[in-house]
């Protein structure tokens, strides 16, 4: 009986290492799980952020496109404008030429070089605005 007595606390030892290891797995198992779960919250957050930062992206980007054709279309109707301005100031020179006097003519011909200067320089300012805008330079 003494021999049996003396293998009662191997037992007992055999048994709370299998409790205490059964018990650390089973904790272990609890935490994956638990780890296991807010990953997924995790991934739908971030699909769900994704989701709204591509509709936003989208939603720019067409109005950007949008407001781009809209200044086209205003910058050749602008250019058309200034082109219809500057021939009717050129026929304006040209009747000018054939009925003023000297001296009226020589202050015609500097008012109309200023005149043709400021809309050839608008030009060009509406030239290098389109390019600008364009992405050029």
């Amino acid at each position: 009986m003494l021999k049996y007595l003396a293998s009662v606390p191997i037992v007992l030892s055999v048994l709370a290492g299998a409790y205490g290891g059964l018990n650390y797995v089973n904790k272990l198992t609890t935490q994956i799980d638990d780890s296991t779960k807010e990953i997924m919250m995790l991934r739908k957050d971030i699909e769900n952020i994704h989701q709204i930062y591509t509709e936003k992206t989208n939603v720019n980007s067409n109005n950007y496109t949008m407001a781009r054709e809209e200044l086209l279309k205003e910058m050749t109707s602008l250019n058309t404008w200034v082109g219809r301005i500057e021939a009717k100031g050129q026929a304006m020179e040209k009747l000018m030429y054939e009925t003023a006097s000297h001296s009226e003519l020589q202050a015609i011909e500097e008012i109309v070089r200023t005149n043709s200067d400021a809309i050839r320089q608008f030009k060009y300012d509406m030239k290098d605005l389109e390019r600008q805008l364009s992405g050029g330079y």
